[in-house]
């Protein structure tokens, strides 16, 4: 994401616009707020090398997360933040978050959920997105940014997610890390 004066602006609309459902999505509040505080870090770690901007440390922190938050906008600007979390297995183990299938790429499936298709609906008529992976006990997160397809019809990946409905890819244009003592810390009893 860019910075610019009516980026800023957007963003602090569409803050106040969160803020102002906070009692009903705490995730929306949740998720401006760590997305403002990687917009406003004064010297935020950027990754990239000539194998592409995932590296060996993001790639290791993404496999780790139990989930993320995907920000979307549709072609008006109106944002949308949705969670994405691990899906369980019968054994009791739990599917992965993401695939990587390169340095490049993030896989992320799609599943029947309230049927508003929101990320969806926002991806077709703007492929921008960031996905944010925090890590509350680390304080430590992780935001990737990149453009995104639909993949309707992946058969490929069925053994990762057989009940996904279809997945977005994201070709990843940059990643951020930030260790951040604002973020609350989360303490497993």
């Amino acid at each position: 994401m860019r910075s610019s004066r009516a980026g800023v602006r957007n963003f602090h609309s569409a803050r106040a616009r969160v803020q102002a459902h906070a009692g009903r999505d705490a995730w929306h509040v949740a998720c401006v707020r760590i997305a403002h505080s990687h917009a406003t870090a004064s010297a935020p770690t950027d990754t990239m090398d000539d194998r592409g901007p995932l590296t060996d440390d993001a790639i290791a922190f993404i496999r780790e997360q139990a989930f993320l938050i995907v920000a979307t906008a549709d072609e008006g600007g109106n944002s949308d933040c949705s969670y994405r979390g691990r899906q369980p297995r019968a054994d009791g183990s739990f599917e992965p978050l993401v695939d990587i299938p390169d340095r490049r790429t993030l896989v992320l499936p799609d599943f029947a959920g309230n049927n508003l298709f929101n990320t969806i609906g926002n991806l077709l008529v703007n492929p921008a997105v960031a996905l944010l992976f925090v890590d509350f006990v680390r304080q430590t997160t992780w935001l990737v940014q990149g453009r995104a397809t639909i993949d309707e019809d992946a058969p490929g990946r069925a053994h990762l997610w057989p009940d996904a409905r279809r997945y977005v890819v994201v070709d990843v244009e940059r990643a951020q890390a930030r260790a951040d003592a604002a973020l609350p810390p989360l303490v497993l009893a």
